[in-house]
Formats: structure tokens, C-alpha cells, sequence
């Protein structure tokens, strides 16, 4: 079985390619990351329209190929909530939504989270929300809740790749854990973490997060080094971490045994070794100099 591939671009922006089929969420590119950026994905799925996972200049890029099929999106990316400036201030300007000003509309496509946040109210339900068959993969849509109201949700994404038995959910600005998670308990392999549960006082939200749905891995996101080569340019969101072992480390003491945290570099692709779901690492061997700096005198 090949293997498959992924990479965090840095903030929220996550790929995977299977081989067959590549995907993409939350694409949020800047200077050479950009200029150098392949259209290569099938599908594109956005969990919300803030500036920084639903990038007008990035999707400008990556939904111009042949390849390309569809962008998913929040029911916010196309009619967002208004006046928009009031709302979102710099997170949406007016002048970028909808998507349809940058990407075909016949490219785009609305998904409803098909499990809901209880909290939201009970009475809700949306039309097309139930798993979505695109052939290589399926799709289920979660309620995530960033600056969402009842009736414009945001969205996180599990999607499973049928043949290969490999599954990544992206939980998008998720702020919150609630029951209706529990129906992806044993469905996830690779959890994109963004935040959640991350703060004093607030630890036990990361541990329901992760009882609810027991991933088997966790891959922490939506931070940013003070590395010159973070993707994310220095003084864009998010914010620095001031010191990223650190910031592991107590991700893993909150968790403890019941996953496995990958911390993944921004920007690094990491090849994932099938069936057994193992990310692949390597020694890098290279010198910076010929003579040890001490000698040159």
C-alpha cells in the first residue's frame, strides 16, 4: 500500500495527499509558500470565512487547475453574518466574501455540520448535512464554533479514505467539546488540534475533546514559532509561542496516555508509513561549514 503524506502549513492550514486524491483545509499561504504553491488538490475544505482559514489570495492559487473539483465551505463563506464589519472587523472584510469573488461558483459547494453542539439549542437541523461520498473519500462535517450564530454554523471535517483505512479530522476553531463528538469515537486516526482545551483553568476541555473522540494521534496546530522559516510571516496571526518544547510538553501532560501527540514543524511534509499509520522521520545529515569556525584564525 503507498504511502501518504502530510504537512501543516502553519496557523490553522493542513494537507494530506493519499495518492489518489489530495485535500487541503484552511489554505493560508504567504510570500514563497505561495509563489512556489502547486494547485494541486482535489478538494478544499474551509471551516470558517475568518481571513486567516479562508484566504482569498491562497484559494486564488490552488483552484485554478484541472485537478481541482470543489471547495467545501461554511455557510458563512457565501452569506456571511451582517453587517460584516461590525461582526468579523478584520477577520472578514467586506471585500472578500463571498468566496464566489475568487473561486467559480460552480466550484463551491455549502456543507452543514452533520453532528450538532446541543449547546447551540436543540431544535436545529440542516438540510444536507449527512456524510458526503466523494468516491476515494468520505466526509462527515462537525460543528466547530468560532464566532458561528444558530443558524451559520462553522464547520470541522473527518474525512476517511476508504481504501487506504487512514481518517484526519480537522476541528477548525473548535471551542468547545459536546456529546455528539462521541460519533467519532474510534473513527480518527490523525485529530487536528487548534487551541481548544489550551490555557489555565481550561485543561478539562482537551480531555473531553480527546475521551469523546479517543484519536489516535493528535497533531497540534494554529501556533507559530519565532523561526525565520515559520510560513506564517512574523507579526501575523497567530501568535508566537514563546517557547514550542514547552508548549508540547504540557500538551502532553494533559493528555497523558490517552493519545499521542505529533508535534509537527510548519511547513515539513511527513510521509505516513501503510497500513501502520506511523509517521516516517529521519536523520538530515549536513555540515554548515568545512572548517569549525574555532580554527578559521
Amino acid at each position: 500500500m503507498e504511502n501518504i503524506f502530510l504537512r501543516w502549513w502553519g496557523c490553522g492550514a493542513f494537507d494530506a495527499c493519499f495518492g489518489d486524491v489530495n485535500i487541503a483545509f484552511d489554505p493560508y499561504l504567504f510570500n514563497e509558500h505561495l509563489a512556489d504553491a502547486e494547485p494541486i488538490y482535489d478538494y478544499i475544505f474551509i471551516s470558517h470565512e475568518h481571513f486567516d482559514h479562508c484566504h482569498p489570495a491562497t484559494l486564488r492559487k490552488l483552484c485554478c487547475s484541472t485537478r481541482f473539483k470543489k471547495i467545501f465551505v461554511n455557510p458563512g463563506c457565501i452569506t456571511p453574518a451582517t453587517p460584516i464589519t461590525e461582526k468579523y472587523g478584520d477577520a472578514a472584510f467586506e471585500r472578500d466574501l463571498p468566496i464566489t469573488k475568487h473561486v467559480p461558483a460552480d466550484k463551491v459547494q455549502i456543507l452543514y455540520p452533520k453532528h450538532l453542539n446541543d449547546k447551540q439549542g436543540l431544535s436545529r437541523a440542516f438540510q444536507g448535512s449527512d456524510t458526503l461520498d466523494l468516491g476515494a473519500i468520505c466526509v462527515e462535517t462537525i460543528e466547530s464554533g468560532e464566532n458561528q450564530t444558530p443558524d451559520i454554523p462553522t464547520n470541522g471535517y473527518l474525512i476517511t479514505h476508504l481504501a487506504k483505512n487512514v481518517s484526519i479530522l480537522h476541528i477548525g476553531d473548535l471551542h468547545e467539546p459536546y456529546p455528539a463528538l462521541e460519533n467519532l469515537n474510534g473513527k480518527v486516526d490523525f485529530l487536528i488540534h487548534m487551541k481548544l482545551g489550551l490555557g489555565k483553568g481550561i485543561e478539562h476541555k482537551l480531555i473531553e475533546l480527546i475521551d469523546l473522540i479517543q484519536p489516535r494521534y493528535l497533531i497540534p496546530t494554529h501556533y507559530r514559532t519565532d523561526r525565520k522559516s515559520d510560513p506564517i510571516p512574523e507579526g501575523h496571526w497567530p501568535p508566537n509561542v514563546t517557547d514550542e518544547m514547552a508548549f508540547i510538553e504540557s500538551i502532553r501532560e494533559i493528555v497523558k496516555d490517552k493519545t499521542q501527540v505529533l508535534p509537527f514543524t510548519a511547513g515539513i511534509e511527513y510521509e505516513v508509513e501503510m497500513p501502520e499509520k506511523q509517521v516516517i522521520w529521519k536523520w538530515d545529515w549536513f555540515n554548515t561549514w568545512t572548517v569549525p569556525p574555532w580554527r578559521e584564525n
